[in-house]
């Protein structure tokens, strides 16, 4: 009996940072119903001199700390700073990056009834959006 979902760890390139809080809004969105949680983040940034800084999301301000209540504190703190160190090598002077781990919640479910009635996984592959678009693209040309 699988306890979790499969874990992706998605990295956001911003050339620009310019954070809305849409983002924050649809991860918790989609926490809030199941869908996914949101096992830690990470949010790093590459000054114009290239100087490297990450924002500690356990020092923001009181009012946006409740914004990120979604992420549970036992899980925060996956991402360390080897991790960071990787993430700074790729980036270009004046980015930011938003690392997240998530699990697949929805999963769990579908992944026990299936290997309840006897299935095994063989493969399990991820197949990158812009391809998924180009597809859908191609099949409605």
């Amino acid at each position: 009996m699988m306890k979790h979902g499969p874990v992706d760890v998605i990295v956001m390139a911003f050339g620009e940072p310019q954070f809305d809080g849409s983002i924050l809004a649809e991860l918790e969105k989609k926490s809030a119903d199941g869908t996914i949680r949101v096992l830690d983040a990470m949010v790093l940034f590459k000054d114009a001199d290239e100087t490297c800084w990450q924002m500690e999301l356990s020092e923001l301000p009181q009012e946006q700390m409740a914004a990120l209540d979604f992420i549970e504190a036992e899980t925060r703190g996956l991402f360390d700073g080897e991790d960071a160190d990787i993430f700074y090598d790729g980036m270009v002077p004046g980015s930011a990056v938003l690392a997240l781990a998530i699990e697949h919640t929805w999963a769990i479910d579908l992944v026990n009834a299936m290997v309840n009635s006897g299935f095994e996984f063989a493969i399990n592959y991820r197949v990158p959006v812009g391809i998924v678009e180009e597809a859908f693209a191609n099949l409605e040309a």
